[in-house]
């Protein structure tokens, strides 16, 4: 046998024995060894020899990845928040309804997204992640229709319905993909890059759909959505393969980034393991797995575990505030554009989205790539050490942001819907940028923390957990902002939203301090 294959061998095969030992995963670290001692970033999770483990696709691959799942999630969150770029224009076409009626179209599907995660993600766990999106990317496609072809209220309010179920899995089983296919010094890139790229799909559908309703008829806003979807479920089928993979690694075996790069390109040719031939990669059922994660009911399990978590618990709430603050905005902003003394064309008042496309630029670089090199800078300093609480600094500048544009936008409201105001349309336009970078930024930052001190299953458990709690609660705290803002004053509803951030953003000082010690008594994993 020649040097080369030799070394070709070494490569491929030389840490077999150690690759094969089972992984820990109540291990009680707190702390993550992300760079040698020369300076070489090591791997975490430490890829297999496997061409089918997510880790070891390649950048076309995983950026690909990145891109269907952003726009499916933007296109099902789109569709559960479109209807407030236009609100005034839905009153009009539903003129027996109530103000409280209408405003329940925009906010109806919040709450509903909860159930759907609650049906959806078991099916993640158990048969896989491409099954779960696939089925809520059929939901999707038939709310649109519905929505698309209907001429009633009630009509609307059942597309309405479905499309809140249909956007279960937007946030963990997303944020929970890209944790397989990432590691975890590019995981700040990669969750910002969906996060930030969901929000800006949004605001491209959000100018759109706009047009579309205001100019050329209101059905067709849906079967934008509808087509969008159907390519979502071709785009979903043929390039992204089922990413839950059962992982066999030594916590003590280190891979360097340059080393995983030399061995990658000779996976595909490692005769341990079964070949990842195209049948293999749009293969939709598995069936139930071999290890625990078969148990249909194993996820309940762990999210009552995770309720129990003041952890979890705190980004719950943290993200619900942030969320209910954001809507409630929404539900005033376009009302306000179109009114004196401002009286934007109602085709127009979508523009206003690209406030919030440069707010998710800035998220991105910030606080997504900017997060990732945050991380490396303190691992140079701690000998190649660092620890997921390391991810909440940067929640520093999303709290300014939302306490300054609550407290900002209840004064301008008080003064709009009073006297009058003689403020420049500009306020709206720089609140609303200021609150998709509270909004975004809290939601990237702290799911980014989340799924950074625990394995993937049990990050859909507390992602699950946080976001059920989220969408629940915010739709109360928003569809009760109406009747609050009217009898206390914008001022007031407004200023309860502000006070309750900087009072939960005060429990990421014990979080960021003691996180640690608290998750090695819980026996979470990092």
């Amino acid at each position: 046998m020649s040097s080369i294959e030799e070394e070709k061998n070494q490569i491929l095969y030389g840490v077999s024995s150690v690759l094969s030992a089972p992984v820990n995963f109540a291990n009680k670290k707190t702390e993550l060894k992300i760079l040698s001692d020369d300076g070489s970033i090591i791997l975490s999770p430490t890829p297999s020899l496997d061409p089918a483990d997510p880790l070891n696709w390649s950048l076309a691959r995983k950026i690909g990845i990145v891109i269907i799942v952003t726009v499916w999630s933007a296109a099902a969150l789109s569709t559960q928040s479109f209807l407030q770029n236009f609100l005034p224009n839905v009153s009009e076409r539903f003129p027996n309804e109530s103000d409280s009626r209408i405003n329940l179209l925009v906010t109806i599907t919040s709450p509903l997204v909860a159930p759907g995660e609650l049906l959806l993600v078991p099916i993640a766990m158990t048969f896989g992640r491409r099954l779960c999106l696939l089925i809520a990317v059929v939901l999707l496609i038939v709310s649109s229709v519905v929505g698309a072809t209907t001429t009633t209220y009630e009509g609307l309010l059942a597309a309405r319905i479905i499309e809140g179920l249909a956007g279960g899995p937007t946030d963990a089983i997303c944020f929970t993909i890209v944790q397989e296919i990432s590691f975890t010094h590019e995981r700040g890139l990669y969750i910002g890059a969906v996060a930030m790229g969901q929000l800006i799909v949004q605001f491209i559908f959000g100018v759109v759909t706009n047009y579309m309703a205001v100019y050329v008829g209101f059905k067709w806003p849906f079967v934008l959505f509808s087509c969008v979807s159907g390519v979502c479920f071709i785009a979903l089928y043929l390039f992204m393969p089922e990413t839950r993979y059962k992982r066999t690694t030594n916590e003590d075996e280190q891979v360097s980034l340059k080393e995983w790069k030399g061995r990658r390109p000779l996976l595909s040719n490692n005769p341990d393991f079964e070949p990842f031939t195209f049948k293999r990669q749009t293969q939709v059922w598995f069936g139930k797995g071999d290890d625990e994660y078969s148990d249909f009911w194993l996820i309940f399990r762990q999210m009552a575990k995770m309720c129990a978590d003041p952890i979890v618990i705190w980004v719950a709430l943290i993200n619900t505030v942030s969320t209910g603050g954001m809507m409630g905005f929404s539900i005033y902003y376009a009302t306000m554009l179109e009114s004196s003394p401002w009286f934007w064309n109602a085709g127009n008042v979508g523009l206003i989205s690209f406030a919030g496309l440069v707010a998710a630029l800035f998220n991105i670089a910030v606080l997504g790539y900017g997060s990732d090199r945050l991380l490396i800078w303190y691992a140079k300093r701690r000998e190649g050490k660092v620890s997921p609480e390391n991810r909440l600094i940067p929640l520093i500048i999303p709290f300014v942001f939302s306490i300054s544009y609550l407290v900002g936008f209840g004064f301008l409201a008080q003064d709009f819907f009073g006297a009058g105001t003689t403020a420049h349309w500009f306020s709206v336009v720089f609140i609303y940028f200021c609150c998709y970078v509270s909004f975004g930024g809290i939601l990237e930052t702290t799911y980014a923390y989340l799924s950074s001190v625990n394995t993937p299953e049990m990050s859909l458990a507390a992602m699950t957990v946080a976001s059920v709690v989220r969408d629940m609660a915010s739709f109360g705290m928003s569809y009760g902002i109406t009747p609050f803002a009217d009898n206390c004053g914008y001022k007031t509803s407004f200023g309860v939203y502000a006070v309750l951030i900087a009072f939960f953003s005060l429990f990421g000082i014990p979080v960021y301090l003691y996180g640690g010690k608290l998750r090695s008594k819980l026996n979470f994993t990092v």
